[in-house]
C-alpha cells in the first residue's frame, strides 16, 4: 500500500463521545489507518476492529503488534455488515464482555485512496479501474462502466457523487465504450471521459472526484452495508452503550440520522446529537477533507 499522512477526521470528538471506560470492549467498524482504534487503546479500552481491506489489516497488525499480543486488540478482515455474527462468535471463543460502544467512520483513509494500483487515485492513469476495497468482491468499477446504460450511470453519479454534469459524463462514457470499451478499463480513460464531458478543475477539487466517489460507493455496496450494520450495532451494545457515526456523504448521514431518530421514537434510547456535530474551523483549516464530515451519536437505554 502506498502510504500517505492520513489524518483521522474528528478523532478526539468521536472517541470522547464513546465515553471509553478502561478494560471495556469497543468495536471500530472501519479500522482504516487505525486512528480511532489507537486512541481508544490509549484510553484503556479494548477494541475489535473491522476492515475488509487486507492491506489495512496487514499494516494494522504491524502497527499494533503489542496490543494484539496482549489481547487488547482483535483485528478482523470482514465487512461490518457481518457485525453480529462476527462479534457473537468472538464472544463464544474469547473472554469478551458486552460491547460498550460501536464506531463507524464512513470515510476512506488517505492510505487507501492513495493505493494507486486499485484505481482510487488519479495519480496513476494506467492503473486498473478497480475500486474494490476487498478484492474478493466480483465487480470492478470498469465492469459497471461497460454494462450500465447512460441513464443508470447518470443516476449513480448524481445520487452518490452529487455530480452536476452526470448526464453529460454518462453519455460520453457510453459513446467511448461503443468505440472501444478497453478505453474505460483504466483511471486515465475515465478521467478523459469526464474531461470530454466539460467537467474541468474547480478550485482544489479534481474534476473526477465526484464520479470516482460515486463509483467507489456502488462497487463496495457501501449504502447497503451501512443500512444493514446500524441495527446490528444497536443489538450488540449494552444499555448505556453508544453508537458513533462519522459520515462524509449526504446519503450516509441520512441513514444514520433516520436510524437514530426511529430508535428514539421506539424508546430504545436517545439521540445525544439532535443536530450533527461538525469539525472545528481549526480542523478544517488543517485538513480540508474534514469539511463535509458529520458526527452523530446514539445511546441505548434498554
Amino acid at each position: 500500500m502506498k502510504t500517505a499522512d492520513h489524518i483521522t477526521v474528528m478523532l478526539n470528538e468521536a472517541v470522547e463521545q464513546l465515553k471509553v471506560t478502561p478494560k471495556n470492549w469497543y468495536v471500530d467498524c472501519t479500522f482504516g489507518a487505525g486512528g480511532h482504534t489507537g486512541l481508544i487503546l490509549e484510553k484503556g479500552g479494548n477494541v475489535i476492529a473491522f476492515d475488509f481491506d487486507q492491506e489495512a489489516i496487514d499494516v494494522g497488525k504491524a502497527k499494533f503488534a503489542k496490543e494484539i499480543e496482549a489481547g487488547k486488540l482483535i483485528l478482523i478482515r470482514e465487512n461490518f455488515d457481518k457485525l453480529t455474527q462476527t462479534i457473537k462468535h468472538l464472544q463464544e471463543i474469547n473472554s469478551i464482555d458486552a460491547i460498550s460502544g460501536v464506531l463507524f467512520d464512513f470515510g476512506t483513509s488517505t492510505d487507501q485512496l492513495m493505493a494507486d494500483d486499485r484505481g482510487f487515485s488519479f495519480s496513476n492513469e494506467q492503473a486498473d479501474l478497480d475500486m474494490r476495497m476487498d478484492n474478493r468482491l466480483g465487480v470492478k468499477a470498469s465492469d459497471l462502466l461497460k454494462v450500465l446504460n447512460a441513464k443508470e450511470l447518470a443516476r449513480i453519479f448524481r445520487e452518490f457523487g452529487g455530480e452536476e454534469k452526470a448526464n453529460a459524463i454518462a453519455k460520453v462514457i457510453v459513446r467511448m465504450r461503443e468505440q472501444n470499451s478497453q478505453q474505460l478499463e483504466t483511471v486515465g480513460g475515465l478521467v478523459k471521459a469526464i474531461s470530454m464531458a466539460g467537467r474541468h478543475q474547480r478550485g482544489r477539487l479534481h474534476p473526477a472526484t465526484k464520479v470516482f466517489q460515486a463509483l467507489r460507493i456502488v462497487v463496495n455496496d457501501e449504502m447497503s452495508n451501512i443500512e444493514n450494520a446500524l441495527p446490528q450495532a444497536l443489538e450488540l451494545i449494552k444499555p448505556g452503550g453508544r453508537i458513533v457515526t462519522i459520515a462524509f456523504h449526504e446519503g450516509e448521514d441520512r441513514l444514520a440520522k433516520y436510524a437514530f431518530t426511529n430508535w428514539e421514537v421506539q424508546g430504545q434510547g436517545i439521540r445525544i446529537t439532535h443536530k450533527a456535530q461538525t469539525p472545528s474551523e481549526e480542523e478544517i483549516a488543517e485538513n480540508s477533507r474534514s469539511r463535509s464530515a458529520k458526527l452523530r451519536v446514539f445511546e441505548r437505554n434498554i
